[in-house]
């Protein structure tokens, strides 16, 4: 699988047999490009694009900044007009959405959401698009969704606890982990005791 900020040069086409699904991305125009160029090497599987929802400006600050997505200027500023405004954002985040897959629908036949199990926005996206959604969105557990312990932090990532910055040693599957951190012996930290820095 190849992601969407590969250097083009890289794919290994002749391995790409069934499909590719990209990174997470929110231009458009750079993903019609990866198509066409995928098309001009003969790689002709379907070119699946990866599309994360808006739902909290927190949330599409640290994943695009992980993920090192490219954000468009325009976005990037209407995101931080409304960052105090989570209600905003997460209609914002439909309506951007639903932007993203009109522009894409004609040149693919596939979406895939990244939703992080917030569906909320992808509901509203599918609904703006004249998709019928027979569930529902619950959030209820939206608010302890939140980048935390291991669900980030790997062996080797620095991270923020309360005795200061670090470098992660252990995870144990509790989540708990072992970190370093300069002059002191190795700590435990419990999962929601430490995050993971960007």
């Amino acid at each position: 699988m190849a992601t969407f900020d590969s250097h083009y040069d890289s794919l290994h086409y002749p391995n790409f047999k069934d499909f590719i699904i990209t990174q997470m991305f929110f231009d458009t125009k750079a993903f019609a490009t990866f198509v066409e160029d995928c098309r001009k090497w003969d790689i002709t599987c379907p070119v699946v694009p990866g599309l994360m929802c808006i739902n909290a400006y927190g949330g599409f600050c640290k994943m695009t900044k992980f993920c090192k997505t490219r954000v468009p200027t325009d976005l990037q500023a209407k995101m931080d007009s409304l960052k105090d405004d989570a209600d905003a954002i997460k209609a914002f985040g439909v309506e951007y959405g639903i932007q993203m897959c009109k522009d894409l629908t004609p040149i693919v036949d596939v979406l895939h959401f990244y939703t992080l199990n917030l569906e909320k926005v992808t509901f509203g996206i599918l609904e703006g698009l004249g998709y019928e959604v027979k569930s529902s969105a619950d959030e209820t557990d939206a608010a302890s969704m939140v980048a935390k312990g291991s669900a980030w932090a790997r062996v080797g990532d620095t991270v923020q606890t309360s005795k200061g910055n670090g470098i992660v040693q252990e995870i144990e599957k509790d989540g708990s982990a072992l970190v370093l951190i300069e002059g002191m012996e190795p700590l435990t930290f419990k999962k929601d005791e430490y995050t993971k820095v960007f």
